[in-house]
C-alpha cells in the first residue's frame, strides 16, 4: 500500500513538473515558419530595418523619448501606478490567478525566443497595458508595461525598470532592446 502511495505521489509530481510549460505550436515556431525569424526576414529584423530599430528611430527609444521613459513619465511606472503592478494588483498576479499562467489555455500566449530561435520563455497578457514574463519552466520572472508609443518597458518582479524594452516588429511580434537601444536578440511571437 505504501509503495502505491509513493507511486501516485511521484506521478503527480512528474505531471506537475511537465505541466508548467506550454508546448510550442508549429505555427509560432521560427525554426519551422522562417518568416517569423528576424534572421530570415529582413522586415522584422531590427538590424536590417531601421524603422523598427530604436537606435535610428528615437520615437521608440526611452533614452531619447521622455514620454516612454518610466523614470521621466511616472504614469507608465508601476512603482507609482499600483494598477500596473502585479505585486499590488491581484488581478495581474499570476501567483493568485492561475488563468494568467502559461499552462492555462484561458488567454493568448506569446512565445519568447533567443537569437538562435530557441524557445526561452512565455508571455501572457492580463490587461491591455501589462505582459507577464515566464521562463521555459513556467516560473514568473518579470513583466512589461505598455508605453504611449505602443512599446513595452521591462520591469523585474519588484517593479524596478531593467532598462530593457520591446518594440513591435511591424509584422509578427516584438523585438527586445537593452537600455542603449541595442537589439538583445530576443524576439516574441
Amino acid at each position: 500500500m505504501r509503495s502505491v502511495y509513493k507511486a501516485v505521489l511521484l506521478g503527480i509530481a512528474l505531471s506537475a513538473k511537465f505541466a508548467t510549460a506550454q508546448e510550442l505550436p508549429a505555427s509560432h515556431n521560427p525554426k519551422l515558419v522562417v518568416y517569423l525569424s528576424p534572421a530570415n526576414n529582413k522586415k522584422i529584423s531590427p538590424v536590417a530595418n531601421p524603422t523598427i530599430n530604436p537606435q535610428f528611430n528615437w520615437r521608440l527609444n526611452p533614452e531619447k523619448n521622455k514620454e516612454i521613459n518610466p523614470i521621466e513619465n511616472t504614469s507608465i511606472n508601476p512603482q507609482f501606478r499600483p494598477e500596473l503592478n502585479p505585486n499590488v494588483n491581484d488581478m495581474l498576479n499570476p501567483l493568485l490567478k492561475i488563468n494568467l499562467h502559461p499552462v492555462s489555455s484561458a488567454g493568448k500566449i506569446y512565445y519568447l525566443f533567443n537569437k538562435s530561435d530557441e524557445l526561452s520563455g512565455y508571455l501572457t497578457q492580463p490587461s491591455r497595458d501589462v505582459l507577464l514574463c515566464f521562463d521555459v519552466s513556467g516560473e514568473w520572472t518579470c513583466y512589461y508595461v505598455r508605453t504611449p508609443e505602443g512599446t513595452y518597458n521591462l520591469f523585474d518582479k519588484s517593479g524596478s525598470w531593467t532598462g530593457d524594452y520591446i518594440c513591435y516588429d511591424n509584422n509578427a511580434g516584438y523585438n527586445q532592446f537593452n537600455k542603449e537601444g541595442k537589439w538583445t536578440g530576443v524576439h516574441i511571437k
